[in-house]
C-alpha cells in the first residue's frame, strides 16, 4: 500500500491553525465573528491588507538573512538587535546628513542601516572564525546588550524633546517611502524581496560560492579537509544575514514609523526564524511562509481591536504559533498510512 506523506512544515501550519481555531472558541463569546476578523478581515479594506503586505516585506528580508546564515551552518539569533541597529544608524544618517536630497539620501540612509546590522553579525562571524565561539550564543548576547543600549540612546541623548513619547525626531518628509496604499504604510520596499530573493537563490544553487557555503554549512570538517577556508563561510554569510536585517530595520523606519521609536522591531527579528523554519530553509518557500506568518499577526491584530479578543489572548495566540513552528519536534517526518497504523 503505498503511503501517504505529509510534509512536516503542512502539519505545524494545520497545527497552528487548529491551536488558534481552538483558543478562540474558549475564550471568545462570539467566536464565529472573532474568527471573520482573524482570518478573511485581513482583505477588508486598504489598511488591513496595506498593513500585511509591508509586513510580509520585512519578514521576507528578515527570513531571507535568517536562511542565508542557516544554509552556511550558522545561527542568526541576533537579529532582533541587528535590526535594532540598522535603524539606528539609518535615524543617525538622516541626522547628521539633512541636506541630502530625496532620493540619494534615502539611499545612503538605507545604506548606512545595512552597514549597521552587517557589522553587528561580522563580529559574531569573526569571533567564531577565529576563536570558535559559537554564533547561537554571541549573535545572542551581543544582541541582547546592543538593544538596552540603543533603547538608552533614543529615549535620551536622541529623543525629540518635543514628544511625550519615547522617539527621536521625526524622519524629514524627503527620506520618508511613500505609501502605495494607502492610508497603509505598504510603499515600494516590496520591490527588494523580487531582486533579492532570486538573486539569493541563484548564487546559492549555481554558482561556486554557493556550493561552497552549503558544503561547509553540511559539514565544516569535510569541507576543511576538501581545501575549503571554512572561516570565509563562517563568516561573510552571518554579516550578509546581519546586512539583511539591517535593511529591514531601515525600511521600519522610513517606510512605516518615520522616527526611531523604542522597540520598533515589534520581533521582526525572532519571526524572521520563525519564517526560516516554515519554508525549510529553502528560498523559493520564504515569501509564502512570510505571507503565512504575516497573514496571522495581521488578523491577530486585527481580532484584537474588533472583536471580544483581548490583547493578553492574541499576544498568546501568536505565542503558541511561534513555539509550534520553532519546535523541531514537529519537523520530524509524519508518515501516515495503513501500514503504520497496523
Amino acid at each position: 500500500m503505498k503511503k501517504i506523506r505529509i510534509p512536516p512544515t503542512a502539519m505545524v501550519l494545520i497545527l497552528c491553525l487548529l491551536a488558534a481555531g481552538t483558543v478562540i472558541f474558549i475564550f471568545s463569546a462570539s467566536p464565529l465573528e472573532t474568527l471573520y476578523y482573524f482570518i478573511p478581515a485581513v482583505l477588508s479594506n486598504p489598511l488591513y491588507l496595506g498593513e500585511m503586505l509591508n509586513m510580509l516585506v520585512l519578514l521576507s528580508l528578515t527570513g531571507l538573512g535568517i536562511t542565508v546564515a542557516f544554509r552556511a551552518g550558522s545561527f542568526n539569533l541576533g537579529g532582533e538587535g541587528q535590526l535594532y541597529m540598522g535603524a539606528l544608524c539609518s535615524v543617525l544618517a538622516a541626522r547628521y546628513f539633512p541636506d541630502l536630497p530625496g532620493i540619494p539620501g534615502i539611499l545612503i540612509i538605507t545604506l548606512c542601516g545595512m552597514i549597521g546590522g552587517a557589522m553587528m553579525a561580522l563580529i559574531s562571524g569573526l569571533m567564531k572564525a577565529i576563536w570558535k565561539v559559537d554564533d547561537l550564543i554571541s549573535t545572542f548576547l551581543l544582541s541582547a546588550g546592543v538593544t538596552k543600549v540603543i533603547d538608552y540612546l533614543i529615549t535620551g541623548p536622541l529623543s525629540d524633546p518635543s514628544s511625550y513619547l519615547m522617539t527621536t525626531a521625526a524622519l524629514a518628509e524627503k527620506f520618508r517611502l511613500n505609501s502605495i496604499l494607502p492610508p497603509s504604510p505598504f510603499n515600494l520596499s516590496f520591490l527588494l524581496p523580487l531582486v533579492l530573493l532570486p538573486t539569493s537563490y541563484y548564487i546559492v544553487n549555481h554558482t561556486r560560492a554557493g556550493y561552497e557555503l552549503q558544503m561547509t554549512g553540511s559539514s565544516s570538517s569535510f569541507a576543511r579537509f576538501g581545501g575549503l577556508n571554512t572561516g570565509i563561510y563562517e563568516t561573510i554569510p552571518l554579516t550578509i544575514s546581519g546586512a539583511l536585517h539591517g535593511l529591514a530595520g531601515s525600511l521600519v523606519l522610513t517606510g512605516t514609523y518615520y522616527a526611531g521609536i523604542q522597540g520598533l522591531t515589534s520581533g521582526l527579528g525572532w519571526n524572521g526564524i520563525a519564517v526560516a523554519l516554515i519554508a525549510g530553509n529553502k528560498i523559493p518557500a520564504i515569501v509564502p511562509a512570510a505571507l503565512f506568518f504575516a497573514w496571522i499577526s495581521q488578523g491577530a491584530k486585527i481580532a484584537v481591536l474588533q472583536s471580544d479578543l483581548t490583547l493578553e489572548l492574541g499576544a498568546i495566540i501568536q505565542g503558541i504559533l511561534f513555539l509550534l513552528i520553532s519546535s523541531q519536534v514537529l519537523r520530524l517526518r509524519r508518515v501516515v498510512g495503513k501500514g503504520d497504523l497496523g
